[in-house]
């Protein structure tokens, strides 16, 4: 894996960021994102802070390989669903809030080169950013199953049509914000409606949304949480009603 390193004093701008990852069973992904955060030259250029938001039903060793990462780790005790862990982090970073805030998925499937590039065009006087997977001609996403590429293509669309706003991945794992729009936006959403209610909001609050291609690969270990068909609807509900 290769970076191009950026010296700090070559850069005036050095901004601080928090990344917020929600954590059920992710292991071997979090293991994944601690030696790409290493080889990456991102704290280099940027001030970056993590909370982890680690589910009370997760098993595995996740709680203590996300501890290398950060001292910031909520436990997700009185709630599930990614949309609630991720509230409860922004509470938390209400207390000490940075200029830019990135939601990141645990599984590994994206990486740190690509976390760059949503801060880089959110420095561009971008409000929102989130990185699209279909940007890309990606290989890797042979490995996505043919139901989440058309169920996600589809939402795509539909929230395309309803927002009058073109987006080509809707279900992406990766966003950021700068610290206005994240708390204009005054997320509600429990589940993995999260992102439907993201791009709503973003619409109808008239913020800058930018679409930033990606790589993705395929979930390192554990298994995916997302059920197609009952969260595929509760998306779409969202969509429809944002």
């Amino acid at each position: 894996m290769y970076y191009t390193y950026i010296p700090v004093y070559l850069r005036q701008d050095v901004n601080d960021t928090t990344i917020i990852i929600p954590v059920k069973d992710e292991e071997v992904g979090l293991l994944f994102l601690l030696q790409d955060y290493k080889e990456s030259n991102i704290s280099a250029i940027m001030d970056i802070n993590f909370i982890f938001v680690i589910d009370c039903r997760t098993s595995d060793n996740s709680k203590n390989v996300a501890s290398k990462f950060s001292e910031i780790i909520i436990n997700q005790d009185k709630t599930h669903g990614k949309g609630a862990a991720i509230r409860q982090a922004l509470e938390t970073w209400k207390k000490n809030k940075t200029e830019y805030v990135v939601f990141m998925d645990a599984d590994g499937s994206y990486c740190f080169k690509d976390v760059m590039t949503i801060i880089n065009a959110l420095e561009n006087d971008h409000d929102v950013v989130s990185g699209s997977r279909f940007l890309l001609k990606n290989k890797d996403l042979r490995n996505m199953s043919l139901l989440h590429n058309f169920g996600n293509r589809a939402l795509s669309l539909i929230s395309s049509i309803r927002n009058r706003r073109k987006i080509s991945d809707l279900c992406t794992g990766l966003w950021g914000f700068n610290s206005k729009s994240i708390e204009i936006l005054n997320l509600k959403s429990k589940g993995f409606d999260l992102e439907a209610e993201i791009a709503g909001k973003a619409k109808k609050n008239n913020l800058n949304h930018k679409e930033v291609p990606v790589t993705w690969n395929q979930r390192r270990g554990g298994f995916s949480k997302l059920k197609s068909f009952r969260d595929g609807f509760v998306i779409l509900i969202r969509v429809i009603f944002r």
